[in-house]
């Protein structure tokens, strides 16, 4: 077994070296002629975010883009409390924001969210869609950084999405979970073997979306991002890219709890199978890593398993600090020697909660 574990380790260091070349490589990205910008959409699908939905409005309203060139539509996704009325209220006056309801009865694969971002869609505009969700604050500079990663050849730019910080170790948790994965996400899209996405900052062309059938031609998926990521992808005509850049940084809400951030993970955990060979052979790896972890002191020699852990933690860092450096957030990184843990431990038991039941509740729905 620790002949297994240490190959496995060895195997682990090259893979984030490999994919810190793929991470090199969507730094590298250069933007395009900022003088030409396209008419962009932009859209916020909510359901239920009467708390949140005010301050993303606010914050989406000081974008820094033409107006002429500019739509928010802001999508109410069949809600039972006052996010409509909210809405309405906090964009008022402000003639590029559109307020609608989501379709009531949508047809074949459209359900929830996907649903409700095809109705905007539908109606909109723009040559090139953004989308963020309501409980999403982001940078003035957002729209105007984001369009100008494409060329023709482009059909998808995605961007990092960070956790607001509230002074609380689980908040930090949270914040470096996302930070490591949407590292694992922009490498694999650097090397073109794209893994994942997030929709709350997450952008691309109508031409692509239509090209490829949308969300109509789209099995459902609990992460109907990710689905609409693999088919423009699955294309073959269009290039995905996942620059990491501080103006086209968003910043969520962390989840409150445990029970909230294992729906959380259960959901993207359910998503994301059928993922390509690149994401199978990670998350074997992190898997086996984290069970190394947390039952290597057991049965291997201490040097050994202390050495084995200082390489694990050596591949990861690779990743976090050329990323956090980027966001001028090295200092994240005190509280490492406690998120390995955090990971491992909700890492080593989501697999295992599929095993007595599959069904995921987010947003007061069950899919």
């Amino acid at each position: 077994m620790e002949y297994f574990f240490s190959a496995v380790t060895v195997l682990y260091l090259l893979l984030h070296l490999y994919l810190l070349s793929g991470l090199i490589k969507s730094i590298k990205i250069r933007k395009g002629n900022q003088d030409n910008k396209p008419e962009v959409s932009l859209i916020v699908a909510a359901r239920n975010e009467n708390d949140n939905i005010a301050s993303c409005i606010k914050s989406l309203a000081k974008i820094n883009y033409p107006e002429s060139l500019l739509e928010i539509i802001l999508v109410n996704d069949n809600s039972t409390d006052d996010t409509f009325e909210i809405m309405s209220k906090e964009s008022k006056g402000k003639d590029f924001f559109r307020v609608i309801n989501s379709r009531i009865n949508p047809e074949g694969n459209l359900k929830g969210k996907a649903n409700a971002l095809d109705t905007a869609i539908e109606i909109c505009s723009g040559t090139v869609i953004i989308t963020t969700d309501a409980d999403c604050t982001v940078n003035p500079e957002w729209a105007k950084t984001m369009t100008g990663y494409y060329d023709n050849d482009t059909g998808m730019v995605c961007g990092f999405t960070g956790i607001r910080q509230d002074g609380t170790l689980f908040t930090s948790l949270q914040n470096l979970d996302w930070m490591y994965l949407l590292a694992l996400a922009s490498s694999s899209a650097g090397l073109n073997h794209i893994m994942s996405c997030l929709g709350n900052n997450l952008s691309f062309t109508k031409k692509a979306y239509y090209d490829t059938g949308g969300y109509k031609s789209i099995s459902f998926s609990v992460t109907e991002d990710l689905a609409l990521m693999r088919k423009i992808d699955s294309s073959g005509k269009y290039k995905i890219r996942f620059p990491v850049d501080d103006k086209c940084l968003a910043e969520t809400l962390p989840c409150k709890n445990l029970k909230e951030l294992f729906s959380q993970k259960r959901r993207w955990f359910r998503g994301g199978t059928g993922i390509n060979l690149l994401g199978y052979i990670t998350g074997f790896e992190l898997y086996t890593m984290n069970l190394m972890l947390v039952s290597g002191f057991f049965f291997m020699d201490i040097q050994n398993y202390l050495m084995l852990i200082v390489v694990k933690s050596f591949s990861e860092l690779i990743l976090l600090s050329v990323v956090l450096k980027k966001f001028n957030s090295l200092k994240q990184l005190i509280i490492y020697p406690v998120f390995i843990l955090y990971f491992a431990f909700y890492g080593l038991l989501l697999p295992l909660s599929f095993l007595f039941s599959r069904k995921i509740n987010w947003k007061g729905r069950k899919f």
